[in-house]
């Protein structure tokens, strides 16, 4: 596995920005803000010519708040055409304090808990996490209780000559809000609400593991206490359903 040149965690974003270059008196360009971290965003505008290494000023709009969050951030990729303009902005500033609170801002309008804010990008880590890992007893060829190492997001474990991978899912206490029960529900059992409840963890979170075809991917989430939907901020991608629902999707 290749190691991921994204140390932290992305997160959907559709966002109205306002952006331009930090030193100049340039009027504001408008873009779309996507794949929020808080190491940085990705760009999306219209009739304007990204400079890469330039610094740029930031200005995103959040839903109920009268003061937009501003932050600043240099352009390390771009992708442009006639018409399309996209860009990859890292984060720079010297005051790290304020531009924590503009992003604690932003995550917050998303609903993502402030928890997940610096949290690695699981392949960041992947393959030392998945050294640390004990083997679980099994007493379900589908579904054992793990003992976790501390962290978050999947850890994947590939066996069988990589025809199989053991995926640990978990699910914290501050996203299950001490519930009665935790059932993680998806592809991967036929959406049985009722097939693999999860297991609370001594520190209040819930998790799994489960033994997954390889070379697949699958749709799940979590269904709480049977009648609350949470998905995974972890998950490899999201998808939708017809109906516009957001869906978590692990990879194997």
């Amino acid at each position: 596995m290749m190691e991921s040149k994204r140390k932290f965690k992305r997160f959907d974003l559709e966002r109205e920005v306002k952006f331009r270059p930090t030193y100049g008196a340039t009027e504001y360009s408008s873009g779309v803000a996507y794949n929020l971290s808080c190491g940085g965003l990705g760009l999306d505008a219209h009739d304007f010519r990204f400079i890469i290494y330039e610094n740029l000023e930031l200005v995103v709009n959040i839903p109920g708040n009268e003061i937009p969050v501003a932050l600043s951030g240099d352009i390390m990729w771009k992708i442009q055409d006639s018409e399309r303009c996209r860009a990859g902005i890292k984060f720079r500033t010297k005051d790290t304090i304020k531009q924590e609170a503009a992003l604690g801002q932003i995550f917050s309008s998303l609903g993502i808990p402030a928890t997940y804010m610096y949290n690695h990008d699981f392949e960041y880590i992947v393959q030392q996490e998945a050294l640390k890992i004990s083997e679980p007893g099994i007493c379900d060829p589908k579904r054992s209780s793990p003992k976790l190492p501390n962290k978050l997001g999947f850890i994947k474990q590939y066996i069988e000559n990589g025809s199989k991978c053991k995926v640990t899912f978990r699910l914290l206490r501050e996203v299950a809000k001490n519930p009665h029960s935790v059932t993680i529900v998806g592809d991967f059992n036929d959406w049985d609400v009722f097939k693999s409840p999860m297991t609370r963890l001594p520190g209040g979170d819930f998790a799994v593991t489960m033994e997954l075809d390889s070379k697949k991917e699958f749709r799940f989430g979590y269904l709480i206490d049977g009648h609350r939907w949470e998905i995974d901020w972890y998950a490899d991608k999201f998808v939708r359903n017809e109906q516009g629902a957001k869906y978590s999707v692990v990879v194997v």
